[in-house]
C-alpha cells in the first residue's frame, strides 16, 4: 500500500521531472491562461465518446468544490452497486491546461471501478482513478460520459510524502494545489463479450458467486497433462493479443490440490495491467504463450506447467516448488507498448551511444501485477 502523508509539494515550484512524460501526454489542450474560473466553468468539452476529449480552455480552473456533470448520457444498462465497469477517462490539470493521462490513446488501457466499493490504493494509478471513482454511481448507464472537477490536493495529497508516488506525481506535473478535470466514459460492464465455446476434457470446472468466478472444482478433472492447455471458453470479438502489447485483465489462480484460489481479481473489481511477450513481459511465460493470438473479450482457461510459471520455485506456502497453475483469465482491453525513445546522438568515450533504453516503461502510472500471476 501507498504511505499516507501529507503534501509537501505546492505551485508553483513542483518539481517537473519531464524525462519521465511520455510524449503522447505532453500535448497541450486548446485554450488560454486567462481568469481562475470555478468548477466546470473553466472548460469547454466536446468531443465523441470513447475519443479523447476536446479541452477548450476559459481560464484557470478553481477546483476547491468538486463539480460533476454528465455531459452524454449513454444508452445502455443502468449500473448498480458492485458492478464491476471498464472506464476510460482523460485526465487534465486546470493550471498548466495539460493532458495529463488518457487511456484513449494507443499505449494505456482502461480501468476498472468497482461500483460503491472503497479501497486502499495500492499503486500510483490506483491513486488517480481513486479522485473519479467516488463520482460514478449506481444509476448512471453503460455509454454516458461525465466530467468532473476536483482538487488535486483531494486526490493526491496524502501521499506527496511516498517517494514513488511523489515521483511519479511531479513527472505529470500535478502540483498538490492544482484543479484536475477527468472526463470520463463509462464503457462497459466488466467481462467476457462474445460466444460461449465448450470447456475441454481437461478442464477443471468453473465455480461462481454472484455471477463471478470464485475458485475451481477439480473433482472431476483429469491429472496436469503436462503441456500448456489453452481453451478459449468463450471468443471475443475485439483486437487480436500480439506479442508485447499490454492487457487489462481480471483473473484467478488456482492449483488443483488448493483448496482456494493463490490469486484473484474478480471480488474486489481490480484489473490487472500485464505486458504480454516480449523484453518486457511481466507475467509468467505460460500467460504470454497462451494469450498472445487472442482477441480482446476472450474468457480463457490455462493450464501452464510448471516449466512456463514458477519451475522450482515456490511462491509462498500456497504454491509449492513445481506445481501446475490453472487461470481463468478475461481479456479486457489492449494496448500498444511505450515506443521506445532514440538514443542519443552524443557518443560516449567509448564511442556507444551516451545513453540507451532502459527496458522499463517510464512516465505512466500503471498497476504492478500481483504475485499471482508475475514473475
Amino acid at each position: 500500500m501507498l504511505d499516507r502523508l501529507r503534501p509537501v509539494i505546492a505551485r508553483p515550484t513542483a518539481l517537473l521531472l519531464t524525462a519521465l512524460l511520455p510524449a503522447s501526454l505532453a500535448l497541450t489542450a486548446c485554450g488560454g491562461d486567462g481568469d481562475d474560473l470555478k468548477g466546470l466553468d473553466a472548460v469547454a468539452v466536446s468531443g465523441a465518446v470513447g475519443s479523447t476529449p476536446k479541452l477548450d480552455w476559459k481560464g484557470t480552473l478553481d477546483a476547491d468544490k468538486v463539480d460533476t456533470k454528465v455531459l452524454t448520457e449513454g444508452d445502455g444498462p443502468a449500473i448498480a452497486k458492485d458492478d464491476v465497469v471498464r472506464v476510460d477517462f482523460t485526465l487534465a490539470n486546470g493550471y498548466t491546461h495539460k493532458i495529463t493521462y488518457d487511456t484513449y490513446d494507443d499505449y494505456t488501457v482502461g480501468t476498472l471501478l468497482k461500483i460503491g466499493a472503497k479501497k486502499e490504493p495500492a499503486s500510483v494509478s490506483d491513486v488517480l482513478v481513486a479522485g473519479l471513482a467516488d463520482h460514478i454511481k449506481a444509476g448512471q448507464k453503460i455509454g454516458s460520459r461525465i466530467a468532473v472537477t476536483i482538487n488535486s490536493k483531494d486526490v493526491i495529497g496524502d501521499y506527496l510524502g511516498n517517494a514513488q508516488a511523489a515521483t511519479a506525481f511531479a513527472s505529470l506535473d500535478i502540483g498538490n494545489e492544482d484543479g484536475l478535470l477527468y472526463v470520463a466514459d463509462l464503457t462497459a460492464i466488466a467481462g467476457p463479450e462474445g460466444a460461449e465455446q465448450p470447456a475441454p476434457a481437461w478442464a477443471p470446472a468453473i465455480v461462481e458467486k454472484d455471477g463471478l468466478p470464485s475458485s475451481l472444482d477439480f473433482k472431476n478433472a483429469p491429472a496436469p497433462s503436462g503441456k500448456l492447455e489453452v481453451a478459449t471458453l468463450i471468443k471475443g470479438t475485439g483486437p487480436v493479443v500480439k506479442s508485447g502489447q499490454k492487457v487489462l485483465a481480471s483473473y484467478l489462480g488456482q492449483i488443483p490440490k488448493g483448496k482456494a484460489p493463490f490469486d484473484q481479481s474478480y471480488t474486489d473489481g481490480r484489473g490487472l495491467e500485464a505486458t504480454l511477450g516480449g523484453d518486457l513481459a511481466s507475467v509468467v511465460e505460460g500467460w504470454s504463450k497462451g494469450l498472445v493470438g487472442l482477441p480482446v473479450g476472450s474468457r480463457v482457461l490455462l493450464q501452464i506447467p510448471p516449466s512456463l510459471g514458477y519451475g522450482k520455485e515456490a511462491q509462498g506456502e500456497e504454491i509449492p516448488a513445481n506445481s501446475t497453475l490453472y487461470f481463468i483469465v478475461d481479456l479486457l482491453d489492449v494496448a500498444d507498448p511505450e515506443p521506445v525513445p532514440e538514443p542519443s546522438e552524443t557518443a560516449s568515450p567509448s564511442g556507444s551511444p551516451s545513453a540507451t533504453p532502459s527496458g522499463s516503461a517510464t512516465g505512466t502510472a500503471s498497476t504492478e501485477p500481483t504475485d499471482g500471476a508475475s514473475e
